[in-house]
């Protein structure tokens, strides 16, 4: 699975750590930030993503200004979106838009495929 490098963005150190866990078991390279902010300097940095992780609702900036500030600055980013309090028709309406996306809490296994499934798209395109 490995070889690649991910970006957690999430507002929980305690996501972020078991996210992480998952992810770096499986070899993948995980960089991670509480801070949306940092998240983009990152990208226009140039540091290599191949796939964020996106908590869609966090304090500072919601996951969806994010992704659209992401994807301003790296057309195509990859990304999955995770989220804890979002409701099931507004999970529905980000998985139409075509949207990666894995509810909390996951399974172990839930997430990796989930993970497995937003690198295998094709390059998305900005909103």
């Amino acid at each position: 699975m490995g070889e690649r490098t991910l970006l957690i963005v999430d507002d929980e150190d305690g996501v972020i750590y078991a996210i992480r866990q998952t992810l770096e078991s499986c070899g993948y390279r995980v960089l991670a930030t509480t801070d949306p902010q940092r998240a983009l300097e990152m990208l226009r940095s140039g540091e290599l993503v191949d796939l964020m992780i996106i908590d869609l609702f966090m304090p500072v900036m919601d996951g969806g200004t994010l992704l659209k500030e992401c994807r301003r600055i790296r057309p195509g980013l990859r990304v999955l979106l995770s989220s804890g309090i979002a409701s099931d028709a507004e999970l529905r309406r980000w998985r139409g838009r075509g949207e990666v996306v894995v509810p909390k809490p996951w399974r172990e296994a839930e997430f990796r495929d989930a993970v497995q499934r937003a690198l295998s798209r094709g390059v998305r395109q900005p909103y």
